[in-house]
């Protein structure tokens, strides 16, 4: 049996803890020194309560709609990087979107359970993880500077449906 695409998945559900998670990352950029725009709390909080990682013509889509005026992709971009650089967003390489991070208060791996049937992603964090990666990237004499893993396979609703 296949999915229907028309019926969305909901893997992160939009709550109070949601948008305390929300607030949080905006709370923690600032305490970065980093300014936060309306363009930017826009994008974050588009990503933050979406169902699935999101491309940025995705998000300018949404945006638009949402205001009611044009944005340019490159800003969209510009925003999109600087999300990654504070580290309250994540590029899912393979699916060349973003997504929020759960966790934005605090430098962590971002492993990501991608989704292959419906797209959707899920954050997870895992301190042994972490551990591995940094004993390995020592051991090899490696500086990281950027670390996020994707993990392709089917969520567990889309399992059922198969």
């Amino acid at each position: 049996m296949r999915r229907d695409k028309s019926k969305p998945v909901t893997l992160k559900t939009p709550d109070r803890e949601d948008r305390e998670g929300l607030d949080a990352a905006i709370a923690a950029c600032r305490l970065r020194g980093a300014q936060i725009t309306p363009l930017r709390e826009a994008v974050l909080e588009a990503l933050w309560f979406s169902e699935r990682p999101l491309g940025a013509y995705d998000l300018r889509a949404r945006l638009e709609e949402a205001s009611g005026r044009r944005l340019a992709a490159p800003s969209i971009y510009r925003t999109l990087d600087f999300l990654c650089d504070q580290g309250v967003a994540a590029r899912i390489e393979s699916r060349n979107a973003y997504v929020a991070c759960v966790r934005p208060e605090h430098d962590h791996a971002c492993v990501f359970l991608v989704c292959e049937a419906c797209g959707g992603a899920v954050e997870i964090e895992n301190p042994k993880v972490e551990q591995l990666i940094g004993e390995d990237a020592k051991r090899l004499g490696f500086c990281v500077k950027h670390r996020i893993v994707e993990m392709s396979g089917l969520c567990a609703p889309c399992q059922q449906l198969t």
